[in-house]
Order: C-alpha cells, then structure tokens, then sequence
C-alpha cells in the first residue's frame, strides 16, 4: 500500500473517533478541571507526567487527582511548598493516594523536578515553556540537553514527547511547531501501526515514531491528533475497520 493511500486510511480513522464511531474506554487524563491557562493547571499536568511511565495511566491520573482533591496532599503540586517541606513527609504523601508507585524513584524525580520549577522557574511550567518561545524543538533542547540532569525522566524520549502532548490537549498552549511532537509509542500504538500497515510486526518504538512522522509529515495531521484515536481504537479491537 502506498503512502496516499495509508494518509487516506489514517484519515477515515480520524474521522471515526471525531464521530464518536471509536469509543473512549478509559478515562485517561481525570482532572479538577481547573482554568486551562493557570499556574495550577499547568502544575497539575506536569508533575504526574514525570512519573507516568511503566504503569496503568488512567490509574495514574485517578491518583493524581485524589491527591489533589485531598487537604493533606494538594501541597505536592505547589514547588514553593514543597522546598518548606521534608523529603520523608513528601515521599509518605505521594503514596497516600498511590501516586509514587516506587517511593524511591518516583519521589527523586518528583522532588528533583520541583525543585528545578522552583529554582530556576519561578515555581512554574509555563516559564519553560516561554525560554522555548513556545518551539517543541526548543523545548525538547532544554529538556534532554541543557537542562537533562534538573528533569529526571522528562528528559526521555517518550515522556519529553508526552508532557508537551498532555499540554497540548489539557492547557491553553500554542505550539508553533505541534508536529514536531513524535507520537508516543506505547502498546496500543505500536499494535494500531501494525494493524494499519504502517510497520511491520515486531517494529520497535523508534521505527513506529519514524514512520508516522514520515507519513504526516506534508498532511494536514499532526501525529499528537493521532494518540488518543490509535489507543482507543486498538482498545476497541480495531473497530471500525479502515
């Protein structure tokens, strides 16, 4: 199958779940719903981030938001409250609601992250993004070159691509560039692209990445778009057929 024909497919399955046709099994990214362009709302969709990684992310965010909701722990968003509090209280407060699965690893990079916020961002993610003046490539330089060490696992590949993904779908940013976004090749991803043609089976996280930004790259579809229509159409067992 040719590259037009494999956007045309990409688009019809596009066109599905904007109608509805794919449903939405899982609540993914639950939230108190704050204002999209706040402090707060940037907060909340970026801590979590850092640590979501080997593990159920609708459990996650359900988490994430009980911790919010909760008195005792809401402190855990704010970098400012949390460089007053110490690192036992922290790490006792991030397994509360099961947010830290690992109370180790998770609290580093929760803690490391926070700390870097505070620091050196005037307790917000929004200042990281306006050094990036709002370039993906910019950002992704300041996350895994610049600044790796200060951003513990968002400096990754998947999650250097899925925090500015989340932030795309949850905030009230503009990117100049949201193509530059890769897909996040997660299972669902990886098994929807075989499904489609686009990979072959047993292709890796990097071939899948390559692939739809080759397929998109001249189209009118961001691979960002793509995300949430490929999880849930392979949770949908590849209905409807495109």
């Amino acid at each position: 199958m040719d590259a037009a024909e494999q956007l045309k497919r990409v688009k019809r399955l596009l066109q599905h779940y904007t109608e509805g046709d794919i449903p939405t099994l899982a609540q993914h990214e639950v939230n108190p719903r704050l204002g999209r362009g706040s402090r707060e709302n940037y907060l909340y969709f970026t801590l979590p981030a850092c640590i979501n990684f080997q593990r159920n992310s609708p459990a996650m965010w359900k988490s994430a938001l009980a911790t919010w909701d909760d008195p005792t722990t809401n402190y855990l968003y704010f970098p400012e409250k949390l460089a007053k509090t110490t690192y036992k209280k922290i790490q006792a407060d991030l397994g509360k609601h099961r947010l830290a699965l690992q109370p180790n690893k998770h609290t580093l990079i929760w803690t490391t992250i926070a700390a870097t916020l505070h620091g050196e961002f005037d307790d917000d993610p929004r200042m990281i993004i306006g050094q990036a003046q709002n370039d993906i490539l910019k950002l992704l330089e300041i996350l895994q070159v610049t600044k790796k060490k200060s951003f513990p696992y968002l400096s990754g590949p998947k999650l250097s691509n899925y925090w500015p993904y989340i932030l795309s779908q949850y905030t009230d940013v503009k990117w100049l560039n949201p193509y530059e976004i890769s897909i996040i090749p997660d299972t669902h991803i990886i098994q929807s692209s075989i499904e489609l043609g686009l990979v072959p089976e047993g292709a890796n996280q990097e071939e899948v990445i390559a692939a739809w930004r080759e397929l998109l790259k001249d189209s009118d579809v961001t691979p960002v778009q793509m995300h949430p229509v490929l999880w849930n159409w392979s949770r949908a067992g590849f209905l409807p057929a495109v």
